[in-house]
């Protein structure tokens, strides 16, 4: 997909979210597309980090869509950099942060890191002018311990209502999270390009709610591929998140 076209899919899905009424507000993830116009520059990435378990350690950071990011770990004195597992955007209050999960026992590695950095390289440095840094790094971040990290409640059933609704069930959430999200991916239409294409929402769940009804998308027009409706939990507390890669959607077909 041309980043023109998914562009405009954020475009339009940003819009839809802030006219969103009713239990929750949606939100949906910026566009790669619209991060690089930002006016201002900063030469610094803004992160922290916890450890999600021994080997995982989530890294929550600011993002310019001009760099590519890796983090590193100092593991015996030396640098090395630590493979990706899973990463999104993620709205925190008034601004959306990348979350990464990284992985420090990859390759054998036994020994936890003393502290995590992150580093952008400009893309495509030859369309920049030189007042552009080419390299961007977070601080050291000593990384806090893993009881920082919330847990998701349990997603326990997704319920039909009638043949456009379900209503999406989950656990009360536990430890006071600052916010409970309630994530839905389904076929989402672009008017600008003429497009279905799946899209990710962001519903904000009120204090105590353990349900949210949904509306089905059951356009005919909707190819085949993309007709699916998931849905799955995610929690913010203190500046981090439940852990990514427990996230285990719940599908359903319209």
């Amino acid at each position: 997909m041309t980043s023109r076209i998914a562009a405009a899919l954020a475009t339009c899905a940003l819009s839809l979210g802030a006219l969103a009424s009713g239990v929750g507000a949606a939100a949906a993830a910026p566009s790669a597309a619209g991060d690089a116009e930002a006016p201002s520059f900063k030469a610094a990435v803004d992160a922290r980090a916890a450890a999600v378990d021994r080997c995982r350690y989530q890294v929550v950071r600011s993002d310019d869509s001009r760099y590519v990011y890796s983090v590193s770990g100092i593991i015996g004195g030396s640098a090395r950099e630590l493979p990706i597992q899973k990463e999104d955007f993620v709205r925190f209050s008034d601004k959306w942060l990348k979350v990464t999960q990284v992985d420090a026992c990859a390759g054998g590695q036994g020994q936890a890191p003393a502290t995590l950095r992150v580093t952008g390289k400009l893309e495509r440095p030859e369309n920049y002018e030189p007042s552009v840094p080419r390299t961007i790094r977070s601080d050291a971040l000593r990384p806090a311990p893993s009881s920082v990290i919330p847990k998701a409640p349990r997603l326990t059933s997704v319920d039909r209502l009638d043949a456009a609704t379900v209503r999406v069930n989950w656990e009360p959430a536990q430890g006071n999270p600052d916010q409970v999200v309630l994530l839905e991916r389904k076929p989402f239409y672009s008017s600008e390009i003429g497009l279905w294409h799946p899209y990710t929402f962001q519903w904000n769940v009120p204090s105590g709610a353990t349900s949210m009804d949904r509306k089905l998308q059951r356009n005919p027009d909707i190819p085949a591929e993309v007709r699916s409706h998931s849905y799955w939990m995610r929690v913010l507390k203190g500046g981090f998140v439940s852990d990514l890669r427990a996230e285990k959607p719940t599908t359903v077909e319209p």
